[in-house]
Formats: structure tokens, sequence, C-alpha cells
């Protein structure tokens, strides 16, 4: 995993920002969820762990599921393009953001009993405060979720 340089605290009202670009092994999940951990501490956002490592998880392992080599809608121009994790603070909260190399829009989906799949979506919308996707201007997209302090 590539990350950006160390991070240090920072007061509640300044603005800060940091990314990683991960592969789309089975252990991305996993590094993305000690990125997010790492980067809140230092951020003094403990209450949001628990929420944004699960959220991080949830939208990596979409774009792996869905944004992968040979899957529908992904840019073949993107080559070997990595899935990215951003993590933007501010002063009320924090913004999750996955890019991934497909131009399919994410769909929240009514999953089945006994499906094991279809479900990572609703995790997401009932974790966080907000969340949607923008359209990469190149080709690609990022799915983002926003939770607030307090």
């Amino acid at each position: 995993m590539t990350s950006a340089p160390p991070l240090a605290p920072f007061p509640t009202e300044t603005a800060a920002f940091t990314g990683c670009s991960l592969s789309a092994s089975p252990d991305a999940p996993s590094r993305a969820r000690s990125f997010t951990r790492q980067a809140l501490a230092c951020w003094d956002l403990a209450e949001l762990t628990d929420d944004a490592q699960v959220i991080v998880s949830e939208l990596l392992a979409n774009a792996i599921r869905h944004a992968g080599p040979g899957q529908p809608g992904r840019d073949p121009r993107a080559g070997a393009t990595a899935p990215g994790l951003w993590l933007l603070r501010q002063a009320d909260g924090l913004m999750c953001v996955v890019t991934d190399p497909s131009d399919l829009v994410p769909a929240l989906r009514q999953p089945g009993d006994t499906g094991e799949c279809g479900r990572g979506l609703h995790v997401v919308h009932a974790l966080s405060d907000h969340w949607g996707w923008t359209l990469l201007r190149d080709h690609g997209k990022a799915v983002w979720a926003i939770l607030f302090c307090g």
C-alpha cells in the first residue's frame, strides 16, 4: 500500500486530507481499515473510527468486485488502475472516498434472503449521514460517504 507521509494531529478547525492507492487483493479491505484507523487517531476522530472502517471496507469491496478487470462498465483505458482511498477531515466530521476505474454507478438493490451479496451499500447508507457517487473526468468514479461528529 502506498500512502501519504505520516500524519500529525490537527486542530479540530483545520481541514486535512490523506489518501492511498490499494491493490485489488484480498487483503485490501484490511489495509484500508488500518489506514483509516491510523488517520482518524491522528485527527482525534476516535468516535468515527468504527463506522468509518466498516464504510471504507464495504466501498472498497464493491470497487474490487464490480470494477475489476473484465467487469462491465470498466473503461479499457484504465489499464491496471488500482482503487484509491481518500479521507477528508473537516471541522464537523469526515468524508471517506473510494475511487475505481468503472463508470457504472452504484445502486442500492434488494438482496435475497439467503444471498451473500447486495448488502454493502445498505450498510454504508445505515452508517453514514450522507453518501453518493461522482463520475470522474476521464473515466471511473468516486463513491463517498460523510460522517458527522456527535
